[in-house]
């Protein structure tokens, strides 16, 4: 069940009272509460006015400040020129990072056919095994039928080897100039 959202109330005096803990808290401690993925919601005390979006402009206002490095300013001002823009791209990249994982899992059913098809090609071929399993991981390894022969039975087997790498006997023959 999700949390029900926080909710802090800012007086006239600008106090900030967190109705969760029962104590007067601080727009640090409001960050905390944030980056902890707790929802907050502030309103003003007197009015009942939503106050949220102001309160975090502040805290986001102050992280900068913080630690402003360049391109912070310009930054921001492209997002008060148009926060749309910002809101656009989010959505975007959202979309995309879909796309991505969709194809990431596209890959990992054609990798594992592929080494499905691998696996019966090493096994005598395809006609005989059954349909590919996308559960399969690794490569497939070699399988082989028949014992495989020493370099003393191989050497037995051919005869004689091709004329450019065989020995000859006798002197070493120097190149003519």
């Amino acid at each position: 069940m999700a949390e029900p959202v926080r909710l802090i109330k800012r007086y006239a005096n600008r106090k900030l009272y967190d109705t969760g803990s029962g104590e007067l808290t601080s727009l640090s401690r409001i960050e905390e509460l944030v980056r902890e993925g707790l929802d907050i919601r502030v309103v003003d005390h007197d009015t009942g006015e939503d106050m949220t979006s102001e309160v975090l402009v502040g805290i986001l206002g102050n992280a900068m400040h913080s630690g402003t490095i360049e391109g912070d300013t310009v930054l921001l001002m492209s997002l008060i020129r148009s926060p749309n823009d910002l809101l656009a791209a989010m959505a975007n990249d959202e979309r995309r990072t879909e796309e991505l994982r969709s194809m990431g899992e596209r890959v990992r059913l054609l990798s594992a056919t592929i080494d499905a098809l691998l696996g019966q090609m090493d096994h005598g071929g395809a006609e005989d095994a059954g349909p590919a399993s996308p559960t399969r991981s690794g490569p497939a390894k070699p399988q082989t039928s028949k014992a495989q022969p020493s370099k003393a039975q191989a050497s037995k087997a051919q005869p004689s080897k091709s004329p450019a790498t065989r020995k000859r006997a006798g002197p070493a023959r120097t190149p003519r100039s």
